[in-house]
């Protein structure tokens, strides 16, 4: 077995024509990591907690008590439970007679699930693949799904795209395939 450097010797030395094809090759690969990177921001998890409607005429003072609150692992600061919420008829009823939040003894109020739905926090993402199908707690599951079928989109589009590569014209439709993923890129709203 012969070694590389006499297998490629017929190539030439490393010159101006290589790099030019090696860093035109690389360009062209630059928009592959849009396909790639998307997914980051598309599938982001916002803070969330359980929505309270507008029906339940809470205060904001009684619609901010109405959420527990939990450790988070690593210490810190009680924050905002994502998953649960006091009682809405019992947080309403509280209200009802007069009382105010810290008048009332949290820890033997029961707790349910978010019945309503959840309040995004919009300051980072305006809108996400998470956000907009609740993709929360007990369906959190679903998220590395998402991104799963994404790419399993991307992989039935690669093989398409290969074969009408391999059926018309391949440098012209190389060209117009990569303008077009660059334009699809550009037009595509941002997620935020």
């Amino acid at each position: 077995m012969t070694d590389y450097d006499s297998a490629t010797a017929f190539l030439g030395e490393w010159g101006r024509f290589q790099k030019q094809v090696f860093y035109l090759l690389c360009l062209r690969a630059i928009p592959c990591g849009y396909t790639a990177l998307s997914m980051v921001f598309l599938a982001g998890s916002p803070h969330h907690h359980c929505l309270v409607p507008p029906q339940a005429n809470l205060t904001p003072a009684w619609e901010n008590s109405s959420i527990p609150l939990e450790e988070r692992s690593g210490g810190g600061a009680p924050e905002r439970s994502f998953c649960s919420r006091y009682k809405l008829t019992e947080v309403q009823r509280f209200s009802d007679r007069g009382l105010l939040p810290a008048d009332v003894n949290w820890s033997t109020v029961a707790t349910e699930g978010c019945l309503d739905g959840w309040q995004y926090d919009q300051s980072i993402y305006a809108s996400t693949v998470v956000s907009e199908w609740d993709l929360v707690c007990d369906y959190k599951w679903k998220k590395p799904l998402t991104t799963s079928v994404f790419f399993c989109g991307v992989l039935s589009g690669a093989f398409i795209c290969g074969q009408l590569a391999d059926s018309c014209r391949k440098k012209q439709y190389r060209l117009t395939s990569t303008r077009e993923k660059e334009d699809t890129a550009e037009r595509a709203p941002p997620a935020n």
